[in-house]
């Protein structure tokens, strides 16, 4: 069996019509391109009413894989199948049918519809599934990542994508225009059509307007130096058509959290609040406290704080981020059924409380108050929740990341003066690298979950650069610690600690925030191990905004964080290349397109390039220029991990023992928008 997901690379034709899966029970249509996907099905207390008949047949051809245990062959064949013809809905919304306030499920279903074959059983509709957040901002990722949107979406390993608000996407020969094909009668969470102008409306008047949106949309750039063009070929058919070509479109549709830059919104529903629709737009805006139409539109555009807007969404968010409570009810108009036809999803509501204290939500599992939450969950509190499974009435679920590292030393190569001059030292940061013990740390700060690895993506991916480059330059090895830094800075002060090339004496901050992990544990060790070879340092605690802001301003000489961007280094990139975490002035200089910030030096430079390059680089020139992009980071050790591949980061998940249909694992990494690949659309409570 293979070692983890794999990403595939995109095919010049086809693409996203001929995915092989690569795991038990996954179905995917070919001929329409509609995946019947391995997922999950939501369920309640009342049996799903018997479906009705809908439309005749349709025959369609599939590709079935199975993995033959104990080999890495896979064996697939063809067959038809007959597509769901007849639909089963909710309770609660076929009482809206007989009340005449709302449409016939087969009206509110596209044609096809997204069909995924649940991972267990049928489930049946209705209840309200609970989780915690920690505050208004926590809302973006904790909602989106549980009802997801785009064009485009993630199977249950990571290692495909597949049409999901599409019926197709493809690429010409040389990825310049893309084609996508949508779902017939698909429409928005208040019965209006889902059409190609509402992608014109966002490529034209929203990404099109420097007064709206300043800073563009990276679909919307592009790889070039125009952006594209979004052309309406028919109602049901969007062109997005750039100068250069563009490979990386497909998985740039691919939706993180809550996404204002989406590639299309209800233009029907947003237009009211633009002037040339509506000559009150701005007198609207004022009068609703903004100083321009602008700003009040980019407020309408965020459904964290408009829960009027319709959406496509499973659930929609009921209400404000600044409640205390977030509800998010079911969208009688969702694309999805299971394979038997059931409107999708199962779970009426979903209920967000909020706690004050991280603490807090494993306080709540324990009582039996969390059905599905990892976000926010320590790792450092799973013995009791383990020891506590019974009486809370869950099981846990450690759920591994998918490749880079859940912990990492940062090093600000961007800091001037001679403070900055040592961080580019190479000696000196492979000096530091080697002086840390993280299988100490794993052990006894992850409780032994994880490996030892470099910050890379996983064996087996088109951009990893080799057995040879997982554990180089980061072994822990004291003694060539000491004699790489006795290289560079030999000299010591009275108090023990080495002085810098001119004599002066320092102290190497390492910025941390209290999120996701146990960072700040992790940092006073890695700072006691920086001690020890004779590198005066000190961890620097920080609440998260107030971290990004002395990591940006170059206050902080290394930080400890996560780097969850390894599915693919050309599209998710803010924390491989220069910015934040490990050169903020040399991003600053890459973004400006060299006009602001420091220049970087040459080396910093070949990364840029590189990256540059696979900009508009085919599938083979993106693995070669991933594996180099790599084997420099492992070489010149920016950012050294730390540990790899552990639960640690939204991992650490506490499943209700009614919830039904929840997969074994599921991909966990902030490009896959996880848990949104565990399907929750699918999940369903038992009893």
């Amino acid at each position: 069996m293979k070692q983890g997901p794999t990403m595939p690379e995109l095919e010049t034709s086809g693409f996203l019509r001929r995915n092989r899966m690569k795991r038990p029970l996954i179905i995917v249509v070919v001929t329409v391109v509609m995946a019947f996907a391995l997922a999950a099905c939501g369920g309640d207390d009342e049996e799903a009413p018997a479906a009705q008949p809908t439309s005749a047949p349709v025959e369609v051809a599939v590709e079935k894989a199975k993995v033959v245990p104990g080999t890495t062959q896979t064996v697939t064949k063809t067959e038809e199948v007959t597509a769901p013809r007849t639909f089963g809905e909710a309770p609660m919304l076929a009482e809206l049918v007989r009340a005449g306030t709302l449409p016939p499920v087969n009206e509110r279903v596209p044609d096809p519809p997204f069909v995924i074959q649940v991972f267990d059983e049928i489930g049946t509709y209705g209840g309200t599934a609970n989780r915690g957040f920690i505050g208004p901002t926590d809302v973006y990722c904790n909602a989106g990542r549980i009802a997801g949107e785009g064009l485009i979406r993630w199977n249950n390993d990571g290692s495909e994508m597949f049409p999901y608000v599409a019926q197709s996407l493809e690429p010409n020969s040389d990825g310049t225009v893309w084609t996508a094909k949508l779902r017939k009668g698909m429409k928005w969470s208040d019965g209006a059509p889902f059409t190609a102008d509402d992608f014109v409306y966002v490529g034209e008047e929203v990404q099109g307007d420097d007064s709206i949106r300043p800073g563009k949309a990276i679909w919307y750039k592009g790889s070039g130096d125009t952006p594209a063009v979004v052309t309406k070929i028919d109602d049901l058919t969007v062109e997005f058509t750039y100068p250069l070509p563009y490979w990386h479109l497909a998985k740039r549709l691919t939706i993180k959290c809550i996404d204002q830059n989406i590639s299309y919104t209800p233009a029907h529903y947003m237009k009211q609040f633009m002037p040339a629709y509506n000559p009150d737009a701005e007198a609207n805006a004022k009068a609703e406290d903004y100083e321009t139409w602008q700003q009040y539109f980019n407020n309408r555009m965020d459904y964290r704080w408009n829960p009027e807007k319709p959406s496509h969404k499973p659930w929609n968010i009921k209400n404000p981020a600044s409640d205390p409570v977030i509800m998010m009810e079911r969208n009688p108009f969702y694309l999805g059924v299971d394979n038997e036809g059931n409107q999708l999803p199962y779970i009426d509501f979903w209920r967000l409380d909020i706690v004050t204290d991280k603490k807090v939500l494993s306080l709540k599992a324990i009582q039996g108050e969390l059905d599905f939450q990892g976000r926010h969950i320590q790792i450092n509190d799973f013995p009791v929740l383990k020891e506590n499974e019974d009486k809370g009435g869950y099981i846990m679920k450690m759920v591994p990341t998918y490749g880079g590292a859940d912990a990492f030393m940062s090093v600000n190569v961007s800091a001037g003066g001679p403070m900055g001059d040592l961080l580019n030292t190479l000696s000196f940061r492979l000096a530091l690298a080697a002086s840390v013990d993280r299988e100490f740390i794993k052990e006894t700060l992850n409780l032994g979950f994880g490996t030892i690895r470099n910050l890379l993506p996983p064996i087996g991916h088109p951009h990893h650069p080799g057995p040879d480059y997982e554990t180089k330059n980061i072994l822990y090895d004291v003694d060539l610690a000491n004699k790489l830094l006795d290289e560079v800075i030999p000299d010591r002060g009275s108090d023990g600690f080495r002085l810098l090339p001119n004599g002066d004496e320092f102290v190497y901050n390492i910025g941390t925030a209290p999120a996701f992990g146990p960072w700040p544990d992790i940092a006073e060790q890695v700072a006691n191990y920086f001690k020890a070879v004779g590198v005066n340092s000190e961890p620097k605690v920080s609440e998260f905004g107030l971290l990004l802001t002395k990591a940006r301003a170059g206050e902080m000489h290394g930080i400890i964080w996560a780097n969850d961007e390894t599915a693919d280094i050309f599209v998710w990139d803010s924390k491989g290349m220069p910015g934040t975490y490990w050169a903020p002035g040399y991003g600053t200089w890459r973004t400006s397109g060299g006009k602001e910030g420091p220049e970087p030096p040459d080396y910093v430079k070949v990364l840029i390039d590189l990256w540059q390059e696979g900009q508009s680089a085919d599938p083979a020139g993106q693995a070669r220029l991933g594996k180099e992009i790599y084997r420099w980071h492992t070489d010149n050790q920016v950012q050294s991990a730390i540990i790899a591949q552990s639960p640690m980061v939204m991992g650490v998940t506490v499943v209700s023992k009614k919830l039904g249909n929840v997969p074994e694992t599921w991909v966990n990494d902030m490009a896959f928008n996880t848990p949104w690949p565990s399907f929750p659309e699918q999940f369903y409570f038992k009893d």
